[in-house]
């Protein structure tokens, strides 16, 4: 195929698929092995998936771990954090070495009846690799299976006629601590991607079904996109509810209805619907939620209603930067960067003229607000009070790219005042995803002390990365410097006179009254 006959909509994917996918390969190798929350549970769950123990030996008791059989080097793996985990001022260092040893243990994970799907992708290197290159294998392998999504929310987005603000808006979804869980074997980081992606590409899909546009394409990537999201974790239906509900509330359900009766749109429904029978299935025979840890509360629903609300805003620390397990918040300036953004964007979503984007946007953030506190009712006489803010950074990622699309109609020259806001907040931007690596690389080559001791990071390592964290650090602010360049210089470019998109027989007669 010439280069000139390659879709740009593909091009873009593409682009936008690289620069991710850099980025989280960096944040798997940077990250120490099992510092990611939950990662040796995940990492277990895998193994044994990709070697048919679906769900394993279930325990008896609420709480109790899957007993599964898997290779030794998989089974050590709970071992690795133990010395630093919940300890920031302790390196990473203090880590136990990595077995090699293929023998079959017996290990046990706490994860043993979650949804399958996601871990028979992750575990798919620990049939063929062993010892950290096999873990390193599964984390790069599962980062790019959550690019996958990423690239294809931003992508969508950056189809609409009026592109330039949702596509901006949408990139800063992918918040430090997107990237970071990408970064480690945990499906957390496919259900934002995939939540993410559901809800761009059936908004490309209703403006292109009411403007006449070739809408197939982005209809069925929304199929699969919600396919894979209804099998991530146990909440991840409802994400998917909300971000459909969303769309619909956004572009109206005309849409929806005028192809309701086209065989491929059925069959697009059929699929989604076949997929989210096979999780409620799953969800159901395996008791997803029966090995959640914990220790129970005796609470009213009014109780714990308010120390849920109460929390709200400590929360949202996890939508943006909270690193390890739980033991690092990220830097302040970082918090600060996105607070500022996410406020701003939601404020300028409600100010649209759309009385139907702005009800879209009030919904997801009473949705953000209200959904905590509803799932943790339920849970709390069993296992306490366990939410954590990354457990709803899906919706949160859905909010901040509808607010971007509600934001297409604002009328922005990005020759002159855009392009002086894009030189502030692109940097602001590069900063933010820069000062939370890095801050995360001296939490483990040297530990976080009161005083500042960058120097030792130079001079008195206790811990290194393979290729060394200044290796590692130069090249992931190189990827963020082009990804700002090239995401710059698309936002600045002279829009082309493109024809109006052209329909098939079957899509006309679906839009005609």
């Amino acid at each position: 195929m010439k280069p000139s006959t390659i879709p740009h909509w593909f091009l873009r994917f593409l682009a936008i698929f690289a620069t991710l996918g850099l980025l989280t390969t960096i944040w798997a190798l940077a990250s120490p092995l099992m510092s990611v929350p939950d990662e040796p549970a995940h990492t277990i769950k895998a193994a044994s998936v990709v070697r048919g123990q679906l769900r394993g030996e279930p325990g008896a008791n609420q709480g109790d771990p899957a007993q599964v059989g898997v290779p030794a080097f998989i089974a050590t793996v709970d071992g690795l954090p133990i010395c630093f985990a919940w300890k920031p001022a302790v390196s990473a260092g203090c880590s136990p070495t990595l077995t090699n040893d293929t023998s079959e243990l017996k290990a046990y994970t706490s994860a043993g009846n979650y949804n399958p799907m996601y871990y028979a992708v992750a575990g798919l290197p620990s049939l063929f690799l062993t010892g950290v290159n096999a873990i390193y294998a599964m984390r790069i392998l599962s980062g790019l299976f959550s690019v996958a999504f990423l690239a294809l929310a931003l992508t969508a987005l950056g189809g609409l006629q009026r592109w330039k603000l949702p596509l901006f808006v949408g990139s800063i979804a992918v918040t430090p601590m997107v990237l970071f869980l990408s970064g480690g074997v945990n499906p957390n980081s496919l259900e934002i991607a995939a939540s993410m992606a559901v809800f761009g590409a059936l908004c490309l899909s209703w403006e292109r079904i009411a403007s006449g546009g070739h809408w197939r394409l982005p209809l069925a990537a929304a199929a699969v996109s919600a396919a894979v999201l209804a099998n991530t974790r146990a909440a991840s239906l409802l994400w998917l509810a909300v971000a459909v509900a969303a769309s619909l509330l956004m572009f109206g359900l005309r849409p929806l209805v005028s192809v309701l009766r086209l065989r491929f749109v059925q069959a697009m429904g059929l699929v989604v619907a076949v997929a989210c029978g096979l999780a409620i299935l799953w969800i159901k025979s395996a008791d997803s939620l029966q090995s959640l840890m914990g220790t129970g509360i005796n609470a009213s629903p009014i109780h714990i209603t308010l120390i849920m609300l109460d929390n709200t805003f400590d929360f949202a620390a996890g939508y943006v930067s909270y690193l390890g397990w739980l033991d690092t918040l990220g830097p302040s300036g970082v918090l600060a960067v996105w607070a500022a953004l996410i406020i701003g964007v939601i404020v300028a979503a409600l100010s649209v003229p759309s009385g139907s984007a702005r009800l879209t946007i009030a919904f997801l953030v009473v949705a953000i607000i209200l959904l905590p506190p509803l799932l943790q009712i339920p849970l709390a006489k069993e296992v306490g009070i366990i939410w954590q803010g990354r457990y709803i950074l899906a919706l949160v990622a859905v909010m901040i790219a509808a607010c971007g699309v509600a934001m297409r109609s604002f009328d922005i020259d990005f020759r002159s005042t855009g392009r002086r806001a894009l030189s502030v907040l692109l940097p602001v931007l590069v900063f933010g995803h820069f000062y939370s690596f890095i801050y995360g690389m001296r939490r483990y080559v040297i530990g976080l002390l009161d005083q500042a001791n960058w120097r030792d990071m130079i001079v008195a390592p206790q811990w290194q990365p393979p290729l060394g964290w200044i290796s590692l650090t130069v090249a992931y602010l190189a990827v963020l410097l082009v990804a700002a360049v090239l995401l710059y210089r698309t936002m600045t470019a002279v829009n082309p006179v493109v024809p109006a998109l052209s329909t098939t027989p079957t899509e006309n007669r679906a839009l005609q009254p």
